[in-house]
This record gives structure tokens, sequence and C-alpha cells, in this order.
């Protein structure tokens, strides 16, 4: 099924209105400042490393697709550890949209961020649908080439298709490489189901279920019409925390008394 018109589909999947603070611990009028300031815990986003990473280049391979993806990582961000969302991908573009529903740290109330990821150009967009906003973000890796090789395993089965596996081996312009066992389905023209690290780096698998082959939008890869651009992700999250702070004094302001308003008797 085709996605609507400015990627309707991708927006609607992706409800990115969760931005906010941590309220903890005891008020007092005094210390005001220094409590907006710490809990406003809206944090600087990052892109994925699956996303902006060497494996990201296996996922280009595939056409246009949709598909829901599951990470489980060690050693990264915390935020990186256990993520899932919905990708989609058309040639070297690629657009990431996080499940709303994954923990924040108990200490922050971070903001809900898309991604959008041009894996030609290493460079792309992190998306903020709160703050109506998005900002450019880019990365030096340079891929040169990927050799894929066969593994002697039997075939198997996994999440319903029949799948082989191949080790591929993603060498960088550093003159360094990066190696995956990736298990592709074969009647699905070698989708990458599962894409696992072999390499002296943090463990990463990257598994993908729900796959489904359609030409998504070219808006989808895009910042929406009329959203602001920021200079960077930074400048974006710290807009966000400003109004986080303002909406606080409002609120203060509205609820507390100011002392001394009200003299004399009843």
């Amino acid at each position: 099924m085709l996605l609507g018109k400015r990627g309707s589909e991708f927006w609607l999947v992706w409800p990115l209105v969760l931005f906010g603070m941590a309220i903890a611990g005891c008020s007092h009028s005094g210390d005001s400042d220094m409590r907006e300031k710490a809990f406003t815990g809206v944090v600087t986003p990052h892109a994925p490393t699956f996303f902006t990473g060497t494996a990201a280049v296996l996922l280009t391979n595939a056409g246009s697709f949709s598909a829901r993806v599951t990470v489980q990582a060690e050693g990264y961000d915390e935020r990186e550890r256990n993520v899932s969302g919905q990708l989609f991908g058309r040639g070297s573009k690629l657009a990431f949209a996080p499940e709303t529903e994954q923990a924040a740290p108990k200490t922050q109330h971070i903001g809900i961020f898309s991604f959008l990821w041009d894996v030609a150009e290493n460079r792309g967009y992190v998306v903020s649908e709160a703050l109506q906003a998005y900002a450019p973000t880019s990365s030096s890796l340079q891929i040169t080439n990927v050799a894929i090789s066969p593994l002697n395993s039997a075939p198997q089965k996994f999440n319903g298709h029949s799948c082989e596996s191949v080790r591929a081996t993603i060498y960088k312009a550093d003159g360094t490489a990066s190696s995956y066992e990736v298990l592709r389905a074969t009647d699905l023209n070698g989708f990458p189901m599962r894409i696992t690290s072999e390499t002296n780096a943090p463990p990463l698998t990257l598994t993908c279920s729900k796959i489904r082959f359609e030409s998504p939008s070219p808006d989808i890869f895009v910042p929406p019409d009329g959203f602001s651009k920021y200079a960077s992700p930074e400048a974006m999250v710290d807009e966000l925390a400003a109004r986080q702070r303002n909406l606080r004094r409002k609120s203060r302001d509205t609820l507390e008394p100011f002392p001394g308003a009200y003299s004399g008797g009843h």
C-alpha cells in the first residue's frame, strides 16, 4: 500500500509528543531556578548506532520496504541497549521511528524523536514533533567495500521465513572492517531478518519482522513542511528545555500566591 501525501502513515505511526520532566522531592521557592534546570530532563538525541553505523549498509539492498525492528546492544548508551520501532527504507535512505512506550531513565523524561538518514551521504536529520522542528546530523564513517560470503550452516526458519546465513564484512576508509552474521530470508529476496555483530565491538543484534515491500513516499525521508530548522540537535534540545522551564514558571506563578499579596484582616 502506498503511503499518503507527505508520508502520513509514517507520521501517524510516530507519536512524538512525549516530552517533559521528572519531578521528584520537595519544592522550595528559593531554589526554583536550580530545580527547573535539574528537572528539565531533555536529553540530546543521537541516532541509534545501528542506524548510522556500518550495519546500516546491510539494509540498503532491499529496495523499498517497511519493517518493525528490535535492537539488542551492550556497551552503548542506555537508550540504545533495547530499542524497537518502525523502519522504512528506500534505496540508501532510511527513516526510523522509535516506539514511544520505551522507558526513559527514571531521572529524565526525554522527548521522543525520529531519525532520517542517507547511508550513501552519511548524513540525515533528527526530528521532533513536540517542537515541530528538525536539526541536521552527520557521521564521518566512510565505507569502501562490502564482501558477502556464505556460512556452512543449514537453512533455518526464522519468523516464519526460510533463511540462509552469510557473513558480511564491511570495510572502512580508515583500514578497519566490521563483520556481521546475517540471516537472510530466501523467500523475501534475501532480506536481512537478523544482523548480529561478530567483530570485537559492543555486541549488536538487529531483528526485523512484519516486513512489507512497498514504495514509501519520498516525503517520509525529509523533514515535514513547516517544521523549523535548528543548527544542531543540541540547539533543538536547548529550546525544548527552555520551553519546559517557562511552563514550570507559568504554572508556579498561576498556582502559588505571591507572598504578601494579601494584607489586613478578613
